[in-house]
């Protein structure tokens, strides 16, 4: 099998966030590394695991090389993205999320195999657009769309996106924290501190990132 026929992605654009869900599904610490070069191989370039031992070794090393070098690559936040011919938008307004929504999220971020549903409650289709403004569909848990398909860099800049904000949000918090110290009682600072650990910016996922 030549090398040449294979279709090595070089940025995160050209892979889908289903591709990146399977790779996590065999990417850990105990795996095998020959094993998950092949993997890495057959999901992310489309071909059978069967066909990528006729490719030559040094071939392998390369194209991993190039895969490497694509997820070192900075993600950038994209509120707007299309699927399909269709586009969908970022949440407008986070402030507006309703509480579903919310748990929803804080809860199907907290794990790769379900980061397509987490990505149907952060992105929806867009309905109105004004300029630099648009309005975007209501959220419904029993149909919404599969994000399996959308690009990789878009779920990733989405993911930073709010590991940023939690980050923000806690560094407020903790420099409140540093101000009232001196008026708050030792009881009062201990809800405060539990208080900050509730929210999207504590989800193991994003802390893990």
């Amino acid at each position: 099998m030549a090398t040449q026929t294979l279709k090595i992605p070089n940025k995160l654009s050209e892979i889908t966030l289903g591709q990146y869900q399977q790779f996590s599904k065999i990417s850990t610490d105990d795996a095998d590394e020959d094993f998950l070069q092949k993997k890495t191989i057959e999901i992310f370039c489309g071909i059978n695991l069967i066909d990528v031992v006729k490719i030559k070794y040094t071939s392998i090393i390369r194209v991993i090389g190039v895969i490497n070098k694509m997820f070192s690559q900075k993600s950038v936040f994209t509120n707007r993205f299309k699927m399909n011919d269709t586009e969908y938008g970022f949440v407008p307004k986070l402030d507006d999320m309703t509480y579903g929504e919310f748990v929803d999220l804080d809860t199907l971020m907290s794990d790769w195999s379900t980061m397509d549903q987490a990505m149907a409650v952060l992105f929806r289709k867009v309905k109105d657009t004004h300029k630099d403004k648009y309005t975007i569909e209501e959220y419904n848990q029993e149909e919404s769309q599969d994000m399996k398909q959308m690009p990789l860099d878009v779920a990733f800049g989405a993911i930073f996106f709010l590991e940023s904000l939690g980050k923000e949000l806690t560094n407020h918090s903790l420099n409140y924290l540093g101000k009232k110290s001196k008026s708050m009682t030792e009881q009062q600072k201990q809800t405060l501190m539990k208080s900050m650990g509730g929210g999207l910016h504590s989800t193991p996922l994003v802390k893990a990132i």
